[in-house]
């Protein structure tokens, strides 16, 4: 009874697959209205032209055609529709009377009904370059607090060619600075770095990475106090400071670290550059040893008192 029961299914499963076939088949024969994004490709001399914004890549169509073309249109990779510039870099936009017809010759299977993509907007520049000079500024380069540049910083080649749309080679100026992506270096630096051009619209450089060295070495910093001078200040002492000492702040490369002393520093404060607004003038550190850097003056305005 079992078997007979397990027959009659199969009759039954394969007479419905059948006819749904049947009727699939049947139904892709005949006409249809479709609403489409159909894929577009620009083509366009990649080695001269280089697209700075992405171009289009679908118009949005609706098309009457047999039904079996409309479900390989929908379900399979379509061809897409070839879109040639005579002259790319002059042109920004193309409007729907002159994408139809393009679209119309290569897609001759269907009858284009209505264009819904009303302009495709296109930005392709020329391709130039341009010979730049390299420069680095040595006070971004992001150092440890205890580590200074202790030598020139130079790179090798100090010049790099950098190809690129001309809408933005055009506003390279001769010299291009760049910077290091390198953090707390507290070590002799010697790499080869990328020049941080735009990762996009087809910009590099030759060569693609310089070979940027410099030395480095630990500095200490230290502080002593220090007594100021006066200048221009009345011999009747009618004018003084409130407070004429200052603390000296200043660092120093730690293998010419030596012992000093106030006597090597000269922290003076001129009466003429006092302002009558607030009595305060600016204590000004006028001679230092050379080896030495960052020098501060804690605090960098003292009171100028009127003795009444």
């Amino acid at each position: 009874m079992i078997p007979k029961m397990l027959s009659n299914w199969k009759v039954i499963v394969l007479s419905f697959l059948g006819a749904t076939t049947f009727w699939f088949f049947s139904a892709l024969g005949k006409d249809y209205n479709y609403r489409v994004k159909q894929s577009i490709k620009f083509v366009y001399n990649a080695d001269s032209l280089v697209a700075v914004k992405p171009l289009p890549d679908f118009v949005d169509i609706d098309v009457s055609g047999v039904g079996w073309d409309l479900f390989k249109e929908s379900f399979w990779f379509a061809e897409p529709v070839i879109f040639e510039l005579d002259n790319p870099a002059a042109i920004r936009y193309l409007t729907r009377p002159s994408i139809l017809p393009i679209i119309s010759n290569q897609l001759d299977h269907y009858r284009i009904n209505f264009l819904y993509t009303d302009t495709l907007y296109v930005n392709i520049d020329r391709k130039i370059s341009k010979e730049v000079i390299l420069t680095i500024d040595s006070t971004l380069i992001s150092m440890d607090p205890d580590f200074r540049i202790v030598t020139p910083v130079a790179l090798f080649p100090d010049t790099a060619v950098i190809y690129g749309p001309s809408s933005f080679i055009d506003t390279l100026s001769e010299d291009f600075e760049f910077t290091l992506e390198a953090e707390d270096i507290d070590k002799d630096f010697d790499r080869f770095v990328k020049l941080g051009l735009p990762d996009q619209f087809d910009i590099y450089s030759n060569p693609p990475t310089v070979n940027v060295k410099f030395g480095v070495d630990r500095f200490d910093e230290l502080e002593l106090s220090s007594t100021v001078e006066l200048q221009n200040f009345p011999e009747d002492s009618s004018l003084y400071l409130g407070d004429s000492t200052v603390t000296i702040k200043f660092v120093v490369q730690r293998e010419l670290k030596e012992e000093y002393f106030a006597e090597d520093f000269k922290v003076m404060v001129d009466l003429d550059l006092m302002n009558p607004a607030d009595s305060m003038a600016p204590a000004i550190v006028v001679f230092h040893p050379e080896e030495v850097i960052e020098v501060e003056v804690i605090p960098d305005e003292l009171k100028v008192i009127y003795d009444k």
